[in-house]
């Protein structure tokens, strides 16, 4: 007997009778018969090796990826001599009533842990229909909610237009980097009852939220999360005050609309990135042919250019810049209040009506501002960890690959199942469950979306 085909199929030699393959029409079969090292009736125990007759099942079997290849089995029907019932001797192929081999399953299993693989490119490479993979995830993957830890991040994400509730949230641990859970929504009755189900002595773990500038966000952290600081994320407040920037830059560039050739059109509509480049000795200061000067201008001369068609445009780039700054301290938290105090006012009494509402916010977000300079703990690569201010930067990150997942799908109409799916992808100790699970739930939201 060819031991090479034997192990294909996941067997030992000594466990098999006969096992032939052959191949027709671009499809492997293996035939098979095992030892017969009988069984026990179902009913009585009695042990039994009297054969009253074979069956052959046809089983999908994923021996490799991208080959088709099937098994048939003869199944050994024995009787009991005790009660004279009937039974199959055990099955190492698949589990009882499934036509799916153990083999194949782990495949699917094992690929469907990649965040670039979907239900329909994992389905192409076993030979199996989308929807049987679809099941086999289902009744192996089903991710329970992660204990909430120390410092957390809340964020949402854009799932669907289709979806009752268009975004979704992501709970993340901000020292692990592990996703705690997914909700649904964002709404605040959603999140109350979320959290309000978890036990208070849990949430009294916590001690760090870190949020964006979302109302909602911070009047639930209040009330579930009464021993944590609230922390605004810092990039979130960036991109406020980078986006006032260019909300200037836009108003700006409107008045030169009739002049399309002229040099303040072309440095307002083009070169914008000049206004949020960090200065690098090599680059900004090299001088580059410029198609439209036509001449040789450095980077930093071009910013100059940019920054001397308006005073505005000039007074809000020092203005970010000064945020940047504040951004970068690492000073006591009585001199960042000063910092940051004396920022608002500058923006209020720029008279420039983009900062001018930035510093309405900022004003409105002061504490949990103040707070987002806290350093925690957080893991790092090879079991190191370091302090590390609080901030939504690991979330974003899982962001980007939840927006990749949900693309190359072309979108999830089951919310469980996405759930699954992204918490098994991108929690990497997370693994499926050998034994078959319950999916009616699961599957009861696919017929309700339908």
């Amino acid at each position: 007997m060819n031991d090479d085909i034997t192990s294909l199929i996941g067997l030992k030699s000594t466990d098999v009778l006969t096992c032939t393959q052959v191949t027709k029409n671009d499809v492997w079969y293996f035939y098979v018969t095992l030892v017969n090292h009988g069984a026990r009736c179902q009913d009585c125990g009695t042990f039994s090796t009297k054969i009253k007759e074979y069956r052959k099942k046809e089983i999908d079997h994923a021996v490799l990826l991208n080959k088709k290849a099937k098994i048939i089995y003869n199944a050994r029907r024995f009787t009991c001599p005790n009660c004279g019932k009937t039974f199959f001797e055990e099955n190492p192929f698949t589990d009882p009533g499934d036509f799916t081999s153990q083999a194949t399953i782990k495949n699917v299993l094992i690929l469907l842990k990649e965040y670039n693989q979907t239900f329909a490119s994992v389905a192409r490479q076993v030979n199996l229909s989308k929807t049987e993979v679809m099941h086999i995830f289902d009744e192996h993957v089903q991710v329970k909610r992660k204990p909430l830890d120390e410092s957390i991040c809340l964020d949402e994400f854009y799932f669907s237009r289709k979806a009752k509730k268009k975004f979704a949230l992501m709970i993340l641990s901000f020292s692990h980097g592990n996703i705690i859970d997914i909700l649904p929504s964002r709404e605040k009755h959603s999140l109350h009852s979320y959290f309000h189900d978890i036990p208070i002595e849990e949430r009294n773990l916590v001690r760090y939220v870190s949020i964006d500038m979302y109302d909602t966000y911070r009047d639930i952290c209040r009330t579930m999360f009464p021993n944590a600081l609230i922390c605004v994320d810092s990039f979130h407040v960036m991109k406020w005050v980078s986006k006032a920037l260019d909300d200037v830059r836009i108003r700006i560039l409107h008045k030169y609309e009739d002049s399309k050739s002229s040099d303040e059109y072309y440095l307002l509509k083009y070169q914008k990135e000049l206004l949020y480049m960090d200065i690098v000795a090599d680059s900004y200061h090299k001088p580059k042919y410029n198609h439209h000067f036509r001449y040789e201008v450095t980077d930093l001369r071009k910013r100059e250019m940019l920054l001397n068609i308006d005073p505005q445009l000039n007074k809000a780039f020092l203005l970010k810049d000064g945020y940047q700054l504040f951004n970068q301290m690492t000073d006591s938290r009585d001199t960042l209040s000063e910092y940051l105090e004396s920022l608002i006012d500058d923006f209020m009494l720029s008279n420039i009506p983009e900062f001018m509402s930035v510093s309405l916010t900022l004003k409105k977000w002061k504490e949990e501002i103040l707070n987002s300079f806290t350093c925690v703990h957080k893991k790092l690569p090879h079991n190191k960890t370091d302090m590390i201010k609080v901030s939504n930067g690991p979330i974003e990150g899982r962001n980007k690959y939840i927006k990749i997942i949900l693309r190359l799908a072309n979108g999830y109409k089951n919310f469980k199942r996405f759930r699954n799916r992204a918490m098994y992808v991108l929690n990497k100790k997370e693994t499926y469950s050998e034994e078959i699970l319950s999916n009616i739930i699961i599957q009861h939201e696919t017929k309700k979306e339908t």
